[in-house]
This record gives structure tokens, sequence and C-alpha cells, in this order.
């Protein structure tokens, strides 16, 4: 709920830009034809938001706690990235 209500904060088109592009994973051309703008629009609007959701979000963002990651995680998703 905390990202949902992050989101909540963001202007309608910077919440678009959001949700069509890291939601539904969407391009930056491919978001610009669904928002009838530029692509740099696009960019400049999710650029905006994620400076928002940054600031909104806080701590939360940056370092989610040992809650999130149990002993061993880590060590496992850096050998699952690295080989």
């Amino acid at each position: 709920m905390v990202v949902l209500d992050a989101l909540a904060t963001l202007p309608p088109r910077s919440r678009a830009v959001v949700v069509l592009r890291y939601w539904a994973d969407l391009s930056v051309d491919q978001a610009a034809d669904m928002l009838g703008c530029s692509p740099g629009t696009v960019k400049t609007l999710g650029a905006r938001a994620r400076d928002k959701l940054r600031a909104v979000l806080g701590d939360a963002l940056i370092d989610p706690g040992p809650a999130h990651h149990p002993p061993g995680d880590r060590q496992q998703a850096e050998e699952t990235w690295h080989g």
C-alpha cells in the first residue's frame, strides 16, 4: 500500500507514465503513443515522477531493512547475478 499511496501523490500524467513504463512495461515510444505526447515528454515526466517518489518514499526506497533480506539472500542473489 505504501507504493500505491506514493503513486497517488503524483499528477495524473506523471502517474500514467510510471504505470505504463514500469507496471505495463512499455517502452518510452509506446508510452508516448498511448499518451499522445513526445518521447521526450515521457522521459521528463518519468524523471520528475521518480524524483517525487524518492522524496515521498524516503528511506523505504533506499534501505528496506533486514526484514526484507533474510541472511544469505544477498549472497545467493550475487551468485545468481554473477554466475
